[in-house]
């Protein structure tokens, strides 16, 4: 059933996507009920099918990389919704959509190689993946606002802006999104990083402070940290600050997907060194 669900929530969402353009291209103020029809659809088969996958393992549904590819392409779906009733930015699906059909299809082509794995357990460990993949979705909106103040200022430069200019929102909205996304991100981030600690602490055994993830997990961290202290005292703002923005989402990025293939503790290598 979980595939089945997973593949349907996919196909809503590319849908979606298709009944999306009109509206960006058209410049209208808003995205049809049609496609945030397909969309919210989407997002109900997504939802239903990692609860499907939750209560078979008892657990979270994230068993691996893979798995918490499809956790945080729903978090990112959820999260569209919730900044579009807040901001009405129309463009906003052809900064975020994409993206997340992209981790839908390679969670759900992964997913039905899952099943036999084990869930993650434990009280600690629940509220670290669960608060990584919220950092996670924070700081992917934090990346999506630096890319549309980028283009936005770039065309108010150019004094002949062209099209696309028009249907992105202004440079304020663009750099509340920011903060307010930043501000989310991470502290999510810090929040999981501290209880990953505290359960690795408990659980694992020999020298686990160098997991390359951790490594990189802490070097992500201190990126952010850094944008968020220069963003507070007002000396990385506006472009400088959205580069800044957009290297730490690659580097989450790397840290998410690229390390995890070659961490013992979290990726799909076998863990040798302790238990889980």
């Amino acid at each position: 059933m979980q595939p089945i669900l997973s593949w349907c929530a996919l196909a809503l969402y590319g849908l979606g996507i298709l009944l999306a353009l009109p509206s960006v291209i058209r410049r209208r103020p808003s995205l049809s009920s049609s496609a945030l029809g397909a969309l919210g659809l989407g997002l109900l088969f997504h939802g239903a099918a990692l609860a499907a996958q939750a209560v078979a393992l008892g657990s979270l549904p994230i068993t691996d990389v893979h798995s918490a590819v499809s956790f945080f392409a729903f978090d990112a779906t959820l999260a569209f919704f919730l900044v579009y009733l807040r901001y009405r930015i129309t463009s906003l699906g052809v900064f975020m959509l994409p993206f997340v059909f992209v981790l839908t299809l390679a969670g759900t082509l992964r997913g039905s190689h899952d099943s036999d794995a084990g869930g993650f357990h434990g009280g600690w460990l629940l509220i670290h993946t669960g608060s990584m993949i919220l950092g996670y979705t924070g700081l992917f909106l934090t990346a999506v606002a630096a890319i549309m103040y980028l283009i936005q200022e770039r065309e108010l430069k150019s004094k002949q802006p062209r099209a696309f200019y028009y249907r992105l929102p202004s440079l304020e909205v663009c750099d509340s999104l920011y903060y307010r996304s930043l501000v989310f991100g991470l502290t999510f981030l810090t929040l999981g990083i501290i209880t990953g600690l505290i359960w690795a602490s408990r659980a694992w055994h020999g020298l686990w402070e160098f997991d390359p993830k951790i490594v990189a997990s802490f070097v992500t961290w201190i990126i952010y940290l850094i944008l968020f202290s220069s963003r507070w005292t007002g000396s990385w703002r506006g472009r400088r600050g959205a580069y800044v923005a957009l290297f730490g989402f690659a580097a989450m990025m790397v840290t998410f997907l690229g390390v995890s293939f070659l961490s013992g503790q979290h990726g799909l290598l076998p863990n040798p060194g302790g238990r889980r």
